[in-house]
């Protein structure tokens, strides 16, 4: 019965069918045998069209009850209330290894009763991260007539930089093979700034000073915590080793500074203060990620680290590796 309807309809733009002067120019008559027929009445095609979502053997089956519960033998009119409801709505199944699983909107049900999520599209996959970033801090720009760069310069692999951070990745314009998201969130970064040498950084009266310690040190460092949001288009690739590459800006406001000394006889102190540390801060990230490996980044500071004229005249840059 569905295949002889599924043909019908199939070759409704082709086929004018017309058996009765009373059946109008957009209807089907399914003629079977002598004496039975089914006819199949629509508005226009495009309503014929919208019966192939129907299950017509149930929809019989149906009839075909009410018609045994009536005692007339002439035309019967029969009003099925449910005809534009999900009763008769046709359901997609398939069977495997004697379980069964049927498809009806959004949800998969699994041997009628367990519900499984269908699989999203490639371009959903990574809308929601938690991130955990690392990597090194270094001047961008080291410029200063009233200090001397020595007195603070950096240990390149002692002055870390770590993040944690929440992003959401809307995707803005899918494609079959890549997608534009906008990169929102928000994360807690910690820069620290590891001083070559023997010098410590103390907050003097109009400015930050670099002064020699008494002691020998193992380290010394400023660590300062920014609160930051981070907003970046990135292109999604569905396939090739990259799965995406991003850029964009962030802002960023200071949370907390402190220093860290500790000498060569594991001596520490710590102290908490403003350091003459610019408390906003804004620049550039970039961002190429590796399918099922980590993410490279980097962001420059556009704003200096220091307030004008209280420190020198640095701009901190971060590079390292970020894991989803």
């Amino acid at each position: 019965m569905k295949r002889i309807f599924t043909a019908l309809l199939a070759f409704l733009g082709t086929l004018g069918m017309a058996s009765a002067s009373d059946i109008v120019r957009d209807s089907i008559i399914v003629v079977m045998g002598d004496k039975s027929r089914i006819i199949i009445y629509g508005e226009n095609k495009e309503e014929l069209k919208k019966l192939l979502n129907y299950d017509v053997n149930r929809l019989l089956k149906d009839v075909g009850g009410k018609i045994d519960s009536t005692s007339q033998r002439s035309t019967t009119r029969i009003t099925l209330g449910e005809i534009d409801g999900e009763k008769y709505l046709e359901k997609v199944g398939i069977e495997l290894n004697g379980y069964r699983i049927t498809s009806s909107g959004d949800t998969v049900y699994y041997k009628g009763s367990k519900r499984v999520k269908r699989t999203r599209p490639w371009w959903q996959n990574d809308q929601d991260n938690f991130v955990i970033s690392f990597g090194l801090n270094a001047y961008g720009k080291k410029e200063d007539l009233n200090y001397n760069p020595e007195d603070y310069d950096l240990r390149p692999l002692g002055s870390r930089f770590f993040s944690l951070g929440f992003y959401r990745n809307p995707t803005l314009i899918k494609g079959e093979d890549v997608a534009l998201r906008m990169r929102l969130g928000f994360e807690f970064t910690w820069y620290n700034f590891m001083f070559e040498g023997n010098n410590v950084a103390r907050k003097g009266p109009e400015r930050i000073e670099f002064t020699e310690f008494t002691e020998p040190l193992k380290k010394s460092k400023l660590t300062v915590c920014y609160v930051t949001v981070p907003v970046m288009p990135t292109i999604a690739i569905r396939k090739g080793a990259v799965s995406h590459i991003g850029a964009g800006g962030y802002v960023g406001y200071r949370l907390d500074s402190y220093t860290k000394t500790k000498t060569q006889n594991n001596k520490k102190d710590h102290n908490h203060a403003g350091y003459w540390l610019n408390d906003f801060r804004y620049g550039l990230m970039a961002e190429i990620g590796f399918r099922n490996s980590v993410d490279l980044f980097f962001q420059y500071d556009l704003n200096e680290l220091y307030q004008e004229a209280r420190g020198p005249r640095v701009q901190a840059v971060s590079f390292g590796v970020r894991l989803n």
